[in-house]
């Protein structure tokens, strides 16, 4: 099976120098991969609210698109879409057969950064604030930052806190999202760290929504930091 890369729908609207930076490191690892045009969103938002109809509508389309096809997904959150939503909505359809096969297909990114050598990783000195996304624990994610062994990194004092962007927070309680990013962002000064990382493109957005304009500190996207050290 041939690889596409499912581009998250915050990543492709927001984040464009993100996006190439993916491309990079597919490259960089000789990967031969494709991005489909007609992609879609994962359908999170509509499995989160539970509005099944169209959660079952997204997952269909989106099996025509990625069915047939090994996939790499950037996104913590779209890759738990896809292995564990999707053939839950699915099951005892028609479909089921295509969506598990679709499901063991699906790669995350511990895939693509297990396997890229990174020249410049020891000369990285900075000091971080990594936010992990909450859906992985930080379990996984930690092993993500162990080639830059001479950066410094500090986390959030409840590790697998919500950033505040979880379930429309920002929609539906604006205030209280904000209290929930704001925190993050004062422990992230607090540590004394140059720049504020995530692990999502979700995550990324919140937090610089919510910088204050009189301070310094900078918000990255991990594979920005992995694409930087090649």
């Amino acid at each position: 099976m041939s690889l596409v890369v499912q581009i998250p729908c915050v990543l492709f609207h927001n984040f464009p120098e993100t996006v190439e930076n993916l491309k990079r490191l597919c490259n960089a690892i000789q990967l031969p991969f494709s991005i489909p045009e007609n992609q879609t969103c994962c359908g999170l938002p509509y499995f989160g609210k539970g509005e099944q109809k169209a959660a079952k509508t997204i997952s269909e389309y989106n099996l025509t698109i990625f069915g047939n096809h090994e996939i790499l997904s950037p996104s913590l959150k779209c890759e738990n879409t896809y292995t564990i939503s999707y053939p839950k909505i699915l099951n005892n359809t028609v479909s089921h057969v295509q969506c598990m096969k679709m499901a063991s297909a699906t790669k995350g990114l511990d895939f693509l950064f297990s396997k890229i050598k990174l020249s410049k990783a020891d000369f990285d000195k900075k000091h971080y604030f990594f936010i992990a996304d909450c859906a992985d624990q930080g379990f996984l994610q930690k092993e993500w930052l162990k080639p830059f062994g001479r950066a410094q990194f500090s986390f959030p004092k409840l590790e697998n806190t919500c950033c505040g962007a979880g379930f429309c927070l920002p929609s539906l309680n604006h205030e209280e999202a904000g209290k929930m990013t704001n925190n993050l962002i004062q422990q992230a000064i607090e540590s004394g760290a140059d720049t504020i990382l995530a692990s999502n493109e979700i995550c990324l957005q919140q937090i610089r929504n919510n910088l204050p304009n009189s301070i310094t500190l900078n918000a990255m996207h991990l594979i920005d930091l992995y694409a930087n050290a090649l």
